[in-house]
């Protein structure tokens, strides 16, 4: 891979290309393939579009950012080769998918950008978007609520934060991070109507975060003072959200080095959990998460040896059943409550049953159908929109699955 930064870093990239077949690792982790070697690249952004991982931008040997753009079939194990290049070549950029579309954000090294372009993989073409506000940067972290990407932080003291709405091809600026020059290289995951932030850092020199923020968009603030902590401090690291569990996964806590560790959080209790380590330490890359499986994408131990595996890792090899299959029928308050216009709805039932989720009005009228299907165990959320259609006041919804039967109340305030 490389070292980081505008000109302060050497870059150097070795070639390893490794055996592009599946090699089963312990604790759920399998060696599934590398990245295709034309160029070997490193630092792409990855996204994941009806089950395909695309793997766009990087950067080659020589500080040569690229613009490939390649999609890899984790159930075939084939990539496709021959897709249209990204208009702006970049590494360090990030991505998010809204409606079957990905967006490239930023990126570029040595000289940086706030390039927005969108790829449309049913027609395999791309469109010039409107940039992102401030000043060009690389290696922020966005996710996606209700339609809109949040941009947050970026290297390598950036702390402000976008909003960006494809329907209207337009972006918000939002309250900063409440870190002073503490936005770099943290990652970002949505969650329940929130977007959480993992660690990070700031530079010179790169100082490892531990911190967890929440920021809300309903109210366009953040959490600064109830979230627990991350056990491990670190930057450069890569956050994935599967079911109801945010796994914090690689990084790095200082220049030249990079982390095996792998750690759980749970947004529901506010707490933390570790799972073992992964076969390679690595910081800097790509992530995907497709068929509930984690992907680990063209990462670096050292920052300064690019390894182009893209490892997989399936968490019911290592996971509670608990976690699995809830041994309950359980409905949660929704969240947030009060809302405006959209909150989550959260449900779980320990065995196949059919399921139904309705929503009444203060007269008890039924007003909308959320669920009515046939469901197997497992863990649920609904999100609910009340962007029209519905005044505000109280709100009763009943989930029904099997004999069991619960309504809970909640309030929307427009």
């Amino acid at each position: 891979m490389k070292k980081l930064a505008y000109g302060k870093y050497l870059l150097t990239i070795i070639s390893i290309y490794l055996v592009s077949i599946q090699i089963q690792a312990q604790n759920g982790w399998t060696l599934r393939t590398t990245i295709p070697p034309t160029p070997p690249r490193s630092i792409p952004t990855a996204s994941v579009v009806d089950g395909k991982i695309y793997v766009i931008g990087g950067m080659t040997t020589g500080f040569v950012d690229v613009a490939d753009n390649d999609s890899y079939d984790p159930i075939s194990g084939i990539w496709d080769t021959t897709l249209a290049p990204m208009p702006t070549p970049r590494s360090f950029p990030t991505s998010a998918v809204v409606n079957g579309i990905i967006y490239v954000i930023g990126g570029g090294y040595p000289t940086v950008t706030n390039k927005n372009e969108a790829y449309d993989p049913a027609t395999d073409t791309w469109t010039v978007k409107a940039n992102l506000p401030g000043p060009p940067r690389l290696a922020m972290r966005a996710d996606v609520i209700d339609g809109i990407i949040y941009v947050v932080g970026g290297n390598y003291f950036q702390n402000d934060c976008y909003a960006y709405d494809p329907s209207t091809d337009t972006w918000n600026i939002l309250a900063p991070i409440p870190v002073p020059n503490g936005g770099g290289a943290l990652s970002v995951t949505a969650y329940n109507g929130l977007i959480y932030t993992f660690g990070g850092s700031n530079y010179p020199p790169w100082v490892a975060f531990s911190y967890v923020f929440a920021y809300n968009p309903q109210t366009n603030t953040w959490d600064t003072t109830t979230l627990t902590p991350m056990p491990t401090a670190r930057f450069g690291l890569y956050t994935y959200l599967v079911g109801d569990t945010i796994y914090a996964v690689g990084g790095s806590q200082s220049e030249g080095t990079a982390l095996a560790k792998v750690e759980t959080y749970y947004p529901l209790t506010d707490t933390w959990g570790s799972k073992p380590d992964m076969p390679n330490a690595y910081a800097w890359f790509a992530g995907a998460v497709a068929y509930n499986k984690i992907y680990v994408i063209a990462g670096t131990s050292d920052w300064i040896t690019s390894d182009y595996s893209v490892w997989e890792y399936d968490i019911l090899v290592d996971v509670d059943e608990e976690l699995i299959h809830p041994s309950n029928f359980i409905l949660e308050q929704n969240y947030p409550n009060p809302f405006n216009p959209v909150t989550t709805i959260k449900y779980s039932i320990p065995e196949i049953s059919k399921v139904s989720l309705i929503l009444f009005n203060l007269l008890g009228e039924e007003v909308a159908t959320l669920v009515n299907e046939e469901k197997v165990a497992g863990y649920y959320q609904v999100q609910f929109s009340a962007k029209s259609g519905y005044a505000s006041g109280v709100y009763f919804y009943q989930l029904k699955a099997g004999d069991f039967i619960q309504t809970k109340k909640m309030l929307l305030m427009k």
